[in-house]
């Protein structure tokens, strides 16, 4: 199993396909004005390959693409079969039949397989739908949030959906990672979150205290500080030893603070902080290597927040060249990520093969 990138930054659909040949599936991301005619091109000059595609920012080898088109295509070695699940704001369940024939027909994973998704939303709901399938056949699920209310599968463009690709790679292993730039702010302090609404991903109360006093006394910061303050001190919910990121969206009244994930009442949550994300992302790229001694190709979902941080800290061209160094590498800049079982923020999910 191989892997081609290519991209153009005015949506050339030419330019950014020349050299790819018989590819058996195709991912792409494009900017929002260019996505429909990109998607009938590639759907006509490739009509046997499985292909998926999604509205947003990207990257590829070494260059952020904001409003042009990325291509990312698979070749060589593997099966690849691809699907639609439409609704997916109120009733991904409703596909589960359709995902478990795809799924049949790639077979069970001996780690040589993986799931990736575009999703529009309900991102939580979406990631349990698909795990209801991938966890019987052991295959690892990384994908990310669309820009827009718009993704394609083999040509039609759908809203309110989410397109899935199933990869199997026949030479040899795939693999996820996840990277998470942060760690517990105080290792000793967990709360539980006492009062919240779920629907609206808003948390109230902790330990029975407004989430909005808390954040602030434990980070020692003025209520002016909170709508910036996700990017050093996101929240953290606990899933056994694992911590996940939960990014802050905005206060709203009655001292709460709105989120872009979903959080549960009497979830295990933490504050966050940032650490060395320059020693994180080399240690990251230290165990890939050490995975995989011959890397045939790594895609990526980067959190917008993380991509914001980067350039505000002017570490994304260096962060780039550092994976571009490695392996074959593009990926995209999402609005929520998708790791296994978890839909999670300020994250980067990655799959990985040789």
């Amino acid at each position: 199993m191989k892997q081609f990138i290519g991209y153009s930054e005015n949506g050339d659909c030419k330019e950014a396909i020349k050299g790819l040949e018989n590819p058996s599936a195709i991912i792409y991301i494009s900017g929002k004005e260019i996505f429909e005619r990109v998607t009938t091109e590639l759907s006509e000059a490739f009509p046997s390959a499985e292909i998926i595609g999604c509205v947003g920012q990207s990257y590829a080898h070494k260059t952020v693409n904001l409003e042009g088109l990325t291509v990312v295509g698979f070749y060589g070695n593997l099966k690849a079969v691809g699907g639609i699940i439409e609704d997916v704001g109120s009733m991904p369940l409703a596909s589960i039949t359709d995902i478990q024939k795809k799924a049949d027909t790639i077979g069970y994973s001996n780690d040589d397989t993986i799931c990736v998704d575009l999703s529009c939303g309900n991102d939580a709901q979406l990631v349990t739908t698909l795990n209801i399938v991938l966890q019987k056949k052991n295959i690892s699920l990384v994908g990310g949030t669309a820009w827009e209310d718009t993704v394609s599968y083999n040509g039609k463009i759908y809203h309110n959906a989410a397109s899935y690709l199933f990869l199997k790679n026949l030479d040899g292993k795939i693999k996820v990672y996840r990277e998470n730039l942060y760690e517990a702010h105080d290792a000793n302090v967990r709360y539980i979150a006492t009062k919240v609404d779920t629907e609206n991903s808003i948390i109230y109360e902790l330990d029975g205290q407004p989430v909005q006093k808390v954040y602030m006394d434990m980070l020692n910061i003025n209520e002016d500080d909170i709508p910036d303050q996700t990017f050093i001190n996101p929240l953290g919910r606990y899933i056994g030893n694992e911590i996940y990121l939960i990014s802050l969206k905005s206060k709203v009244d009655n001292g709460g603070l709105e989120c872009y994930k979903k959080v549960n009442s009497m979830d295990i949550l933490t504050i966050m902080q940032l650490k060395d994300y320059n020693e994180i992302t080399q240690n990251t790229l230290d165990e890939i290597v050490r995975d995989f001694p011959n890397i045939s190709g790594i895609f990526s979902v980067n959190c917008i927040f993380r991509y914001l941080l980067f350039e505000q800290r002017n570490y994304m061209d260096t962060y780039l060249n550092k994976i571009d160094k490695i392996g074959s590498h593009a990926g995209l800049i999402g609005l929520g990520e998708h790791y296994n079982t978890q839909h999670v923020n300020q994250t980067m999910s990655c799959f990985v093969f040789e």
